[in-house]
């Protein structure tokens, strides 16, 4: 397993700062819901392809660009559009990192906590009371699958 190591509150504040910089830099008005998303235009590597050439045209031959059509804010949306593809690719790599780091880590400390429980759960059929109170207590938040629900909904109850 890797090597990891905590952060301190300095980092985790530096980190916090920096994610907020960069939020701050985005447009706080764009937030879309889902119906305006299904709605719009995708514009994906085959599309891209198309409105590069397009742009060319436009560039070369700006008779023919109509007039309610404004090339100067296409060729900026372009570039802006450019630069959010490379800053969403980072963010991608960066998630990816994190969330594998977090899949190992909790992992790791799954198999740790799994091997306690297991543990008491041995403890426990061999009749001693500490250990029967540890495995009741921890039974209910062990269970994953169909018995998750209904152990779930006797935690509850009990609580």
């Amino acid at each position: 397993m890797a090597n990891f190591r905590g952060f301190i509150g300095s980092e985790l504040l530096a980190i916090n700062q920096h994610l907020s910089s960069v939020k701050n830099m985005i447009p706080a008005k764009v937030k879309l819901s889902n119906l305006e998303r299904r709605s719009m235009f995708k514009l994906h590597l085959k599309r891209k392809d198309f409105v590069k050439a397009a742009l060319l045209h436009m560039r070369k031959s700006p008779s023919t660009v109509p007039s309610y059509v404004d090339l100067t804010a296409c060729n900026n949306q372009m570039q802006l559009f450019e630069q959010y593809t490379e800053l969403l690719e980072e963010v991608d790599q960066l998630k990816k990192q994190l969330e594998d780091a977090r899949l190992l880590l909790g992992n790791d400390i799954m198999k740790q906590t799994r091997s306690y429980f297991q543990h008491c759960k041995n403890g426990a059929a061999a009749g001693q009371t500490q250990f029967e109170q540890i495995f009741q207590s921890l039974k209910p938040y062990y269970a994953v699958g169909r018995n998750s629900k209904k152990q779930r909904e006797a935690l509850n109850e009990t609580l």
